[in-house]
């Protein structure tokens, strides 16, 4: 029996590879679906509640139940794909999606309640034949019997969701109860040919995702689709409204500058352009200075080299002494393995930040060296999507056609200015990329943030390489099939000094050194977990919880404290009390400034 896999391949850029092998030898056979009872049969129903200007109903059934799959385990799964544009409304984009649908069957031995995860995914690379592409949105759901079939389970997402092409809607058995679960039905419609790509099925085979194609997945006769809808409303939201960009000033009009590296000999100076960035934002630039100027005196006092780079270290003595020799009124703090909410945060406080992208490489993803890395420098980010925005010294993704926001509208197209046109602050490419929070496989640069980033790899080999990493660098073989990885490894944040008057009302300014994070106790738990931190000076606290997926569940304390030891229980549960998923959680920390995350693993 032969089947075909769609692997993720990271080899400078994500490219999806679709290959065949030996079903019957991996221990994999094709599943059959199990029919409805004829006297189970409901007939269709109306179309969800909803109505006025736009609204839309997606769906690719004919709401007619035949058949369901009774051995889903957690991880197991579907993805349909789904076009606006089957609304038959004109201009469909920016399309909002407001709620999901589908019936789960339960013939009586299923348990309950059922973790569900719903997922809005792009579409990999522009075509659904290549599968589902980055998580758009995500929620989780607890499903109760009193739910199933014959009902329709009507999901409201809860953050705002938008798209602007077609896309594909994922659902997930979470496992956060014992299989088996109750099954997700198909429509009876079984002309559904097998190279649509339209219906797409995960299976935890192995330890590991795999995506199969519909065709694979079920054993002849192929069934139809399975009866997954959308409802949402046709020119209702932008799809950037969750974007936060740094503001535009008198010295920087456009937002965070964005200097081009590539003039006067400047290949290795992604570091000193970084910094100029954030220095031209702050107006903290000599009178008179132009940014070729500024570059130039950053890029000598980081004693940055063509065949080095610049060390992270020799950055932060330079952003010292320069603060120091120009008596500019801002500081400079250094994070190793940042977090992504803990940059995500800064930025909205205005501060300033540059990142370190250490770009990996594996052979069998196991082993893991580092090629070398790039500077850039925020410039914007979504929370919702765990999306960042960069001003890159090097390369101007948005201008060549990749996702981003170019100012002004009338920036020149790709290959008509040189790297010059940047000089002027008003010109940018603020160029976006996807987090990933989970990396898999990872990594040595940080396990807990990578970004889709693919351009110029080979370009920084053995630059920009931080002393820890110096024993694992090494240049990748340009001949085998491997894995690339893009870590946010360093973030250099620099903002303003507090004012007397905010230190007398702090107790003077809040450094990682004036409070603690401990780790949770137990870990893994339960049901109840003691958090406990430690404030050496009296601040205004904030301490959070994010999924693993990076999305807020719920806030703890939120409030100024006075100095001393605390301790509180979180009982697993998001901040409107309902009970979440086992998994990945992270507790963040923030106190004044700066901010701590620990890891915590809630089992159940």
């Amino acid at each position: 029996m032969i089947r075909k896999l769609t692997m993720l391949i990271l080899a400078g850029v994500f490219v999806f590879g679709i290959f065949t092998s030996n079903a019957a030898a991996e221990g994999f056979d094709k599943l059959t679906p199990q029919k409805v009872p004829a006297d189970q049969i409901i007939p269709s129903s109306p179309a969800p509640p909803g109505g006025g200007k736009g609204f839309c109903l997606i769906q690719s059934d004919n709401d007619a139940v035949a058949s369901y799959f009774g051995d889903f385990q957690g991880g197991d799964g579907f993805a349909l794909y789904l076009d606006p544009a089957q609304c038959g409304l004109p201009d469909p984009y920016p399309f909002k999606i407001t709620d999901v649908h589908f019936y789960l069957y339960d013939p009586e031995d299923y348990t309950w309640p059922v973790e569900i995860e719903v997922n809005i995914r792009d579409l990999y690379e522009g075509d659904k034949c290549n599968g589902p592409g980055d998580i758009l949105c995500s929620q989780v759901y607890t499903i109760h019997s009193d739910s199933a079939y014959p009902d329709t389970i009507h999901l409201d997402l809860d953050s705002l969701c938008c798209v602007r092409d077609p896309f594909f809607l994922e659902i997930l058995y979470t496992g956060e109860s014992n299989p088996p679960y109750p099954s997700l039905t198909m429509t009876n419609e079984s002309t559904n040919p097998a190279d649509t790509c339209d219906a797409w099925a995960w299976y935890f085979w192995e330890e590991q995702y795999w995506y199969f194609e519909w065709s694979d997945f079920w054993s002849p006769p192929v069934p139809g689709y399975p009866i997954m809808r959308i409802t949402g409303y046709t020119q209702q939201c932008d799809p950037e409204s969750c974007w936060y960009w740094k503001d535009d000033t008198g010295n920087s009009p456009s937002g965070m500058p964005d200097f081009d590296q590539n003039q006067d000999q400047w290949v290795a100076y992604c570091g000193p352009t970084a910094v100029a960035n954030c220095l031209w934002w702050y107006d903290a630039v000599p009178q008179g200075w132009t940014p070729p100027q500024l570059i130039d005196s950053l890029a000598a006092r980081m004693h940055c080299n063509p065949g080095q780079g610049t060390y992270v270290d020799t950055m932060e003595m330079a952003l010292d002494q320069y603060f120091q020799d120009f008596e500019f009124a801002l500081k400079e703090s250094t994070f190793e393995m940042p977090n992504f909410h803990e940059m995500e945060d800064s930025l909205k406080r205005s501060q300033d930040i540059i990142l370190l992208l250490g770009f990996w490489w594996s052979a069998d993803g196991l082993e893991w060296h580092r090629e070398g890395g790039h500077f850039v420098t925020m410039a914007g980010v979504c929370s919702d999507s765990l999306k960042i925005a960069i001003s890159d010294p090097d390369w101007d993704g948005a201008v060549h056609g990749a996702p981003g926001r170019i100012r002004p509208p009338l920036h020149p197209p790709s290959g008509e200015y040189d790297a010059t046109l940047h000089n002027d602050p008003s010109n940018v490419s603020h160029d976006m990329y996807q987090s990933n929070l989970t990396p898999d496989p990872p990594s040595q640069g940080n396990p807990f943030w990578e970004i889709n980033y693919p351009y110029g790899v080979r370009k920084y080999s053995g630059l920009n390489v931080p002393e820890k990493f110096i024993a694992v660098t090494k240049p990748a073989p340009k001949d085998d099939v491997i894995f690339y990885a893009t870590e946010v490894e360093y973030a250099v944040m620099i903002c303003p000094k507090s004012t007397a008057v905010e230190e007398e009302d702090q107790g003077s300014a809040i450094t990682p050194k004036d409070f603690e994070l401990y780790q949770s106790y137990p870990n893994p738990f339960n049901n109840q977990t003691l958090i406990k931190y430690n404030l050496l000076k009296p601040c205004r606290v904030t301490l959070t919880i994010y999924n693993i997926l990076g999305q807020k569940m719920r806030t703890l304390v939120d409030g100024r404290q006075e100095a001393g030891t605390k301790t509180l229980n979180w009982d697993g549960k998001d901040q409107k009390g309902r009970d979440l998923a086992s998994g990945i959680y992270f507790c963040q920390l923030s106190a004044g400034e700066v901010t701590q995350t620990k890891r915590m693993v809630l089992l159940k």
